[in-house]
């Protein structure tokens, strides 16, 4: 009883053994069997028929070279299959230039963006790429990454002095002395620097306090020059009229050419000028009208009055 027991035992092992060696040899005789293949490479398609095995086979049978940043499915080791589609998608070169060196690298032609990622190359918030990482992925792309860097830095700087002048009477003509000498005065700045690949391109002040104020320079210049051959101290521009009729002057002189009428307060009575388009003069006359840098000159006909009018000149007041 024992012995037919083991002896069925026996012959179910068998027929299972038959049964998967049978399984196996239809599985192989099915792979290597003639299939029709739809294989897309970089978009193009075509039907290629072959008895390979697996995508690997296929790829060799149709001469495919493969390199690792290349796209494959479905995998290489998976068997083919009757009506089965096979699609590759080849990598292409890039330039990269980021952190001073250049590099020859490859991906999938997608964006820039996911070239960087798949090399896992960081890019800063801060940081520039050209083209921008939105942009695809041709081949020969060139990719420049510029590494943008900000540092806080507190200077000294120095602030220049102004230069006053002033007018004095007493210096020669033409002549001019320093009454101060200037100093520099000094600031505390605080500037945000910003770099490009370790340069500087742009500089933003952020705080600054004045340590020592700077001391204005101040140089006396001579008022004095010459007019037609005579020495003037000062010189200024005043609104000329002109008046006529004789009398006498707020001096008692007669009126006359070559006096003229002023505001003592501006040009004391007695002083010799040379009035721009009169010539020589002398302030010898007042006015209630004569205010200010005002003067009449004195013609000698209501006509040449008429004809000089109102005008702005320049007057002289001479040192004699």
């Amino acid at each position: 009883m024992i012995k037919k027991l083991a002896d069925h035992k026996l012959l179910i092992i068998c027929l299972g053994m038959l049964l998967l060696i049978i399984g196996l040899a239809f599985l192989l005789v099915t792979q290597l069997a003639s299939k029709e293949i739809r294989l897309v490479v970089d978009g193009q398609a075509q039907s290629v028929e072959t008895s390979s095995y697996d995508v690997g086979e296929l790829l060799e049978e149709e001469k495919i070279e493969l390199v690792k940043e290349d796209s494959v499915t479905p995998d290489i080791d998976k068997p083919l299959t009757d009506g089965q589609e096979v699609t590759v998608e080849k990598a292409v070169d890039f330039t990269l230039q980021a952190d001073g060196r250049t590099k020859e690298l490859k991906a999938l032609p997608k964006t820039v963006g996911e070239a960087l990622k798949y090399h896992k190359i960081k890019v800063g918030e801060a940081d520039k790429v050209s083209p921008a990482l939105s942009e695809p992925l041709a081949a020969g792309t060139e990719i420049v990454i510029n590494r943008i860097t900000t540092a806080t830095q507190e200077v000294m700087e120095e602030i220049d002095f102004k230069t006053k002048t002033k007018d004095d009477d007493d210096l020669p003509a033409g002549t001019t002395k320093v009454e101060k000498k200037g100093e520099k005065g000094q600031d505390r700045v605080v500037y945000q620097i910003t770099y490009s690949d370790g340069k500087e391109i742009a500089r933003k002040e952020l705080e600054r306090e004045t340590v020592s104020k700077p001391v204005n320079k101040v140089v006396a210049k001579s008022t004095r020059g010459t007019i037609q051959g005579k020495e003037y101290t000062k010189k200024f521009t005043v609104k000329a009229y002109a008046y006529t009729g004789g009398g006498r002057t707020a001096m008692g002189t007669a009126a006359r050419t070559g006096e003229i009428a002023v505001d003592p307060s501006v040009i004391p009575l007695g002083t010799n000028v040379y009035v721009e388009g009169y010539g020589f003069a002398r302030a010898e006359d007042t006015g209630g009208n004569i205010k200010g840098n005002t003067i009449d000159v004195y013609k000698n006909s209501e006509s040449a009055c008429l004809s000089w009018g109102v005008r702005n000149v320049t007057i002289y007041i001479l040192s004699d």
